[in-house]
């Protein structure tokens, strides 16, 4: 439970940054690693740090695809990298798929309220055919900053939502 406290605070800290600044700062992931090496270590001892440095790299190469296809940051990677270190496979894998849901629900929410919905399934579907007719895969380009989600704040609440099924499980 220890890990998790410390888990959570780095998530905390690179939400509010990214929230404020539009971006996570290679300042706390770098710090993030240091922190959570130092915290597994301390609790789990040095004989499972290659362990670490496994859970550490997976999620950066599960994950690349989606930043190739700029659906998410370096910065969130990282961060679900950094916060790995921490978590048993299982809560990582609920975590990242709670992240990608809750992510897509408030991006659906946002275009209900801000009457964007219609437009915005116009233009993917036009890309999907693109990409179809191309017969390549390119990223898909927003139409205005308004698209821009702060996903680490996603992070933050896939992390609790788990979080609190492990207290209830």
């Amino acid at each position: 439970m220890q890990a998790y406290v410390v888990a959570l605070l780095i998530l905390t800290v690179a939400a509010a940054c990214d929230y404020y600044t539009k971006k996570i700062p290679n300042l706390i992931i770098v710090s993030g690693y240091g922190i959570a090496f130092t915290t597994m270590i301390v609790i789990n001892g040095y004989y499972d740090f290659y362990i670490y440095l496994i859970r550490a790299l997976w999620p950066i190469l599960a994950l690349f695809i989606f930043y190739f296809l700029k659906a998410l940051g370096a910065g969130d990677i990282k961060l679900f990298s950094v916060i790995s270190i921490f978590c048993p496979t299982e809560f990582l894998i609920r975590f990242i798929i709670c992240s990608f849901i809750i992510g897509a629900l408030y991006g659906l929410i946002r275009m209900i309220i801000n009457r964007e919905l219609s437009v915005k399934l116009i233009n993917v579907a036009d890309h999907v055919l693109e990409c179809m007719n191309k017969k390549e895969v390119s990223h898909y380009t927003p139409t205005s900053e308004s698209s821009y989600i702060c996903f680490s704040i996603c992070m933050l609440f896939g992390f609790l939502v788990n979080l609190g099924l492990e207290v209830i499980l």
